[in-house]
């Protein structure tokens, strides 16, 4: 009887540590931080992050390359439409570091030849800048480079799933923030362009790395 209640018990502890470790690990993998050289989806926090996911769908958007919206899936065709590669405006030193509040980078679509997102032409659904992608990190006067800000908090390491603003470079930082505004721009979910204002509409500004 005995034996019966420790192997009982013994069973219990195993499975609870068995437990308590996946619920670490996956805490752990929630609040990892951004690597530069590292591919991820990119949701949008419209409406309680039902924005959609950034992705290219279309051509010659604003005499660019690739239109850019928002879809449903974060792997709309299984092509990597929706997939994005941080960067580094520093060079490739940088791959396999932390990305930091603050930092300024490029987003690489790993759709075909590899994009850069861009600001180009203005205007676009009512808003401050169209966004599109460029053949080039640099197209003009800083259109390519994206700055990234938490949406609260304070500095420091930039987690995966954490809210953040991304700020586009254009003109010293005068290309406006990340938005969806509009639907159904592409025949894709919503709409992307950039504003002036940080918190335009019900989280429209707002976005989180995912993997």
């Amino acid at each position: 009887m005995m034996k019966r209640a420790i192997s009982f018990l013994a069973t219990l502890m195993f499975a609870f540590v068995l437990s308590f470790g996946l619920v670490v690990n996956t805490a752990n993998a929630q609040t990892s931080p951004l690597i530069y050289g590292e591919t991820y989806n990119i949701q949008n926090g419209y409406g309680n992050f039902k924005g959609g996911f950034l992705d290219t769908r279309g051509a010659g958007c604003q005499d660019n390359v690739y239109c850019v919206s928002t879809a449903t899936s974060p792997n709309r065709e299984g092509n990597k439409t929706g997939s994005w590669k941080i960067v580094s405006s520093r060079g490739v030193l940088d791959n396999g570091k932390s990305v930091l509040t603050g930092d300024e980078f490029y987003l690489q679509n790993q759709y075909a030849a590899g994009t850069y997102l861009d600001t180009r032409g203005y205007g676009c659904n009512d808003d401050k800048y169209c966004v599109s992608t460029a053949t080039t990190t640099n197209r003009d006067s800083g259109s390519g480079t994206w700055r990234i800000i938490p949406n609260s908090g304070n500095g420091g390491q930039i987690l995966k799933n954490q809210p953040v603003v991304l700020l586009n470079g254009y003109a010293g930082f005068r290309g406006g923030f990340l938005d969806t505004r509009g639907a159904g721009c592409q025949d894709n979910a919503f709409c992307v362009s950039t504003t002036g204002s940080v918190n335009r509409d019900s989280g429209s500004t707002i976005w989180k790395f995912v993997k």
